[in-house]
């Protein structure tokens, strides 16, 4: 008989800690937070409008050399490739058009193909055809888009190119 309030003590603590439930609690990462938000609000300035080139630079590095050689490129563009226009619509859709002065008549007004920037908004894949580039995103705001692209030319330099392109 002694035992059977013990028994009953114990057995109703442990029911009582079986009824408790824990309580989670979800910490926000502030950084992880940001992240997102930005590549949200970048997915959401490229499309919307038309984009057209307004500078393209060059930068040289040469090997076993320290200098890089800036040029500016878009003076020495065609007319014909300083018109076009091109949009990344809603979708992933990507058109360029033409504009008014094309270098090959012959060929179509517009090239359409697909357009994805990852989840860091840092870069900016476009496919047409079975043809794909991916170009690293420097800028990107509602009226300016600025992207990167390097390139190793034989004898062991490397060409990097900076295109600009405003709304």
């Amino acid at each position: 008989m002694k035992k059977l309030p013990l028994f009953l003590s114990l057995a109703m603590g442990l029911i009582s800690l079986a009824s408790c439930e824990k309580e989670i609690v979800e910490v926000e990462n502030p950084a992880q937070n940001k992240a997102v938000a930005a590549a949200t609000s970048q997915n959401a300035a490229l499309p919307g409008g038309t984009w057209r080139l307004t500078d393209m630079t060059s930068s040289v590095v040469l090997p076993g050399s320290n200098e890089v050689s800036n040029t500016s490129m878009f003076a020495r563009l065609k007319p014909s490739l300083r018109d076009n226009q091109i949009q990344y619509q809603e979708g992933g859709q990507y058109i360029e058009n033409e504009g008014q002065l094309k270098q090959d008549e012959d060929a179509p007004q517009q090239s359409t193909g697909s357009w994805k920037l990852n989840e860091k908004g840092d870069s900016l894949t476009i496919s047409i055809g079975q043809s794909a580039r991916s170009y690293a995103v420097t800028e990107l705001t509602a009226n300016s888009l600025r992207l990167r692209t390097t390139q190793s030319i034989p004898q062991g330099a490397s060409v990097t190119t900076t295109s600009v392109f405003s709304r």
